[in-house]
């Protein structure tokens, strides 16, 4: 009798290269894809990672063996509680299939030099094409204008190629490289239109199997509380269509949302001191009324006065919350204060444990 073996649907999944701590895989769990795995050389970097996007006692993790120092300092985290912030339900059988975000699955603190891809495709149980996307922003520091040195010859500028050799070898259907816009003008000679590293990219993607595009984008234009422009390498089997960026939403133009502010991205977070941890100890904390601001009656979140719709949540503004927000973790929160609030004197104020939320 002939068996046959059923593998898993990996159609919505991804692997995350030069991961940092996690922001890029954050989005994409967000997204409702599922991260396989992801990689990183830092030990704290991967530490913070283990923390927010893995889960106890079901992610792995897998240190280099002869890096002592990052050993020493992760060996502690592999029997760490995670945060669980994002899976307080837990990890199902099915996860693959769920739409609710699922943490990494196997956390590397390894240089993608020292690990060939197919070792790699062996730890994490996987063929070439079982990973639907690659996703990775190789190190900056030798691209970045910032670097009064850089140079072309900066070793770190060739980990974007042995990434796309990783992609040559295991095969996912989609690859984003996000870098500094630095990458496109090192090297360029006074006539050229980039440098030479878009080239030797957009050649290694072809030889690899994948039709490129690539752009300059401003982080700004889609939501994001500062001017920051990145480039976007997006590269697609050949044979498959090239995903495209939604067109930005938010600028000056006159259908556009207007930018939005650091106040209004962080400004509800609760009032913390250096060395605080709002889980283990919460506090009061409020914020006041703002001078062009108004703040959300649903989500309680600034909005500046002339948006119609809460840039958070859509609810219409034609009634919005014009005093001040009291918090009360585990007891409750006043609208519309008129009085002044001051932090400092509610982060005296203790709750008691039994109304800890």
């Amino acid at each position: 009798m002939q068996t046959t073996l059923t593998f898993p649907d990996t159609r919505h999944t991804f692997a995350d290269f030069f991961c940092g701590c996690g922001g890029l895989s954050l989005g994409f769990i967000q997204a409702g894809l599922k991260c396989i795995s992801a990689m990183d050389i830092a030990p704290d970097a991967i530490a913070t990672y283990w923390h927010n996007l893995c889960y106890n006692t079901w992610s792995h993790l897998w240190v280099h063996p002869q890096n002592t120092k990052a050993l020493k300092m992760l060996k502690k985290h592999t029997d760490a509680h995670t945060s669980n912030v994002l899976f307080p339900h837990g990890v199902p059988d099915n996860w693959l299939q769920v739409q609710d975000p699922m943490p990494c699955l196997n956390l590397f603190c390894y240089s993608i030099m020292d690990l060939e891809p197919e070792d790699w495709m062996d730890i994490c149980g996987v063929r070439p094409g079982d990973i639907r996307i690659f996703a990775g922003g190789p190190p900056c520091q030798g691209f970045s204008t910032a670097n009064s040195s850089r140079s072309v010859y900066d070793e770190r500028n060739q980990l974007p190629l042995r990434y796309l050799y990783y992609a040559k070898v295991c095969k996912p259907d989609y690859v984003l490289i996000e870098n500094v816009p630095g990458l496109v003008s090192l090297g360029k000679k006074k006539d050229d239109k980039h440098g030479p590293f878009v080239d030797w990219i957009a050649q290694a993607f072809d030889d690899a199997g994948y039709d490129m595009s690539w752009n300059i984008h401003d982080c700004s234009e889609y939501g994001v509380p500062q001017k920051r422009k990145r480039v976007l390498f997006i590269g697609a089997k050949k044979g498959l269509s090239i995903p495209s960026l939604l067109e930005p939403q938010y600028g000056d133009g006159p259908n556009q949302i207007p930018y939005q502010t650091v106040l209004e991205a962080i400004g509800e977070l609760p009032y913390l001191k250096n060395g605080d941890n709002f889980d283990k100890d919460p506090h009061p904390w409020g914020y006041n009324h703002k001078d062009g601001y108004v703040i959300c009656p649903k989500c309680l979140k600034y909005n500046k006065e002339e948006r119609k719709h809460c840039v958070h949540c859509g609810q219409h503004l034609a009634n919005p919350i014009t005093g001040g927000i009291l918090q009360f973790p585990g007891i409750g929160t006043l609208i519309n204060c008129k009085k002044e609030i001051d932090n400092e004197e509610l982060y005296k104020i203790q709750i008691p444990k039994e109304l800890w939320p």
